[in-house]
């Protein structure tokens, strides 16, 4: 018969040495000395812990990703921590919002700028991978447990996938400008230029180009695809879009004023609708033929 005071004290021991950073492979905890200072590496624990212990879905990794993985990290920039649960409801609710929740608590008391992003199993399947996520896996360190993070190659088929994904974003940005041309406010430039960024990201997905983003995307774009017609008032208007973001912004929706197109409005949505129908129809093909469309 086991003794129910050694078993408690061996769970709690078995749970430290489980949230230990690296734990079950000495290399991930001197991969993290690399990326995050004593406070950083221990806020991040801390809100590994508490997931762990309070969000209703069982953790399966919990990796840190971004610029504090690939040691590009700005003084200012966030400990950004992935959550893969082995399950989550299509919405990811309530155990998103759970998961962020805590590290905002976290935050508040370290002062440290921890963020998480929360992901399922299903998530990695092909088919279903977006870029970030597949960008995030291949920079991941281990915050728990130890063993390497999954890596997960992008396919024609999560391209698919995405670039649909982005068409309907895009169908939804239609009505919003069309109600603010009529309104006569500004919101229409950031609609406009967002979905021309979609745009422009969906035909690099497309063609397995998963890295560029914001105005990158859009400069990736007009450098890749030199054959699609444009004429001077639609070149304008891709590179008002390409500037509009502040520099090293990446974020989709963000605070900054965006500026007048240099053109009417008309020759922007004009440009969308055409690079709408090339997305459509690069889809299409990329799904049906398996493969990654470069033309």
């Amino acid at each position: 018969m086991n003794c129910p005071v050694r078993r408690n004290t061996r769970e709690k021991g078995m749970r430290r040495m489980g949230d230990a950073p690296g734990a079950g492979d000495p290399r991930g905890g001197e991969a993290l000395d690399a990326c995050l200072d004593g406070r950083e590496r221990a806020a991040a624990m801390e809100v590994v812990r508490q997931v762990r212990r309070r969000v209703g879905a069982r953790l399966e990794h919990a990796l840190l990703f971004g610029s504090k993985a690939r040691r590009q990290a700005r003084p200012d920039s966030d400990v950004d921590v992935l959550l893969v649960f082995r399950r989550l409801p299509p919405d990811r609710e309530p155990q998103a919002s759970d998961a962020e929740r805590i590290a905002d608590k976290v935050a508040r008391r370290t002062g440290v700028p921890v963020g998480v992003w929360s992901v399922s199993l299903e998530d990695l399947e092909q088919g279903r991978r977006t870029p970030m996520l597949v960008d995030a896996l291949d920079d991941a360190v281990p915050l728990w447990p130890g063993a390497d993070p999954p890596r997960v190659p992008f396919t024609p088929l999560d391209a698919a996938f995405c670039a649909a994904r982005l068409l309907e974003r895009v169908d939804e940005g239609g009505e919003k400008v069309a109600r603010s041309l009529a309104r006569g406010d500004d919101e229409w430039r950031r609609r406009g230029r967002d979905d021309l960024v979609r745009l422009c990201t969906a035909v690099l997905l497309l063609a397995g180009d998963t890295r560029p983003r914001r105005g990158d995307a859009i400069r990736a774009f007009l450098a890749r695809n030199p054959r699609f017609p444009l004429s001077a008032a639609e070149r304008a208007v891709l590179a008002w879009a390409a500037r509009s973001y502040p520099r090293g912004h990446l974020e989709m929706d963000d605070d900054h004023p965006v500026p007048h197109p240099p053109t009417d409005p008309a020759v922007l949505l004009d440009l969308i609708e055409r690079l709408r129908e090339l997305v459509a129809s690069r889809g299409a093909f990329a799904e049906k033929a398996v493969c990654f469309v470069h033309r």
